[in-house]
C-alpha cells in the first residue's frame, strides 16, 4: 500500500472550513428624531496578506477533503486532485490514490484537520502546518479487514507548501510525512 498506509493515511479528508470572522456594527440613535444616527464599525477588515495567508490554510483543508472523498470512492475521477493541488503534491496524491485503487482498498471514515497555520514563505508560497486526526479514518480491503499498520498515531502533523496562483491557492509539496502531534 506505499507510504499511503505506512504515513498513516496522509490521503484523508477534513470536515468543514475553517473558522471566519464575523463582521459586526452596531448602530447607536438617541430618542430625539433631530439627531443623527451614530454607526461605528467594529468589523475587523482583513488585510491582503491576511486574507492570503487564510486562503492558504483553507487550501489545505480542501486538499485534505478532496483526497478523503477520492480515497472513500473509487469510480470518481483522480483528475479531482487538480482542483486542489499542483505539480508533487498532484502528482503524489494520484500515485498514492491510484495504489490504493489498484489494490482495491478504500477508506471509511473522515479525518478531521484540528489546525491550520500558514506562514508565508514570499508573497505567493506558504509553508502550511496541520494537525490532522485520523481516529475515525480506516483503510479497508473488500472484505472489511483493515490495512492500517498497527501503532498508527491517530493525531499526525503535516507540512505542506501552498502557492498562490491567479486560479486560487494550491497545495504544491507533500511529503506524506506524518509525525504525531
Amino acid at each position: 500500500v506505499g507510504m499511503l498506509i505506512a504515513a498513516g493515511l496522509a490521503l484523508a479528508g477534513c470536515n468543514g472550513p475553517s473558522p471566519q470572522p464575523s463582521p459586526t456594527t452596531s448602530l447607536s440613535a438617541s430618542a430625539s428624531p433631530s439627531t443623527t444616527a451614530n454607526a461605528s464599525s467594529t468589523a475587523t477588515e482583513l488585510t491582503p496578506a491576511e486574507k492570503d495567508q487564510q486562503s492558504a490554510e483553507e487550501a489545505v483543508r480542501r486538499y485534505w477533503a478532496v483526497l478523503d472523498e477520492l480515497a472513500a470512492d473509487s469510480s470518481k475521477s483522480l483528475n479531482m486532485v487538480a482542483t486542489v493541488a499542483r505539480g508533487q503534491a498532484a502528482d503524489q496524491a494520484r500515485i498514492e490514490l491510484g495504489t490504493l485503487q489498484s489494490q482495491g482498498l478504500k477508506q471509511i471514515g473522515q479525518s478531521v484537520v484540528q489546525s491550520v497555520a500558514a506562514t508565508p514563505q514570499d508573497n505567493a508560497t506558504y509553508s502550511v502546518v496541520t494537525c490532522v486526526d485520523l481516529t475515525g479514518v480506516n483503510v479497508v480491503d473488500s472484505s472489511g479487514k483493515s490495512a492500517i499498520r498497527p501503532g498508527r498515531p491517530d493525531r499526525q502533523k503535516y507540512t505542506y507548501t501552498v502557492e498562490k496562483a491567479p486560479e486560487g491557492f494550491f497545495v504544491t509539496v507533500d511529503t506524506l510525512k506524518g509525525t504525531p502531534c
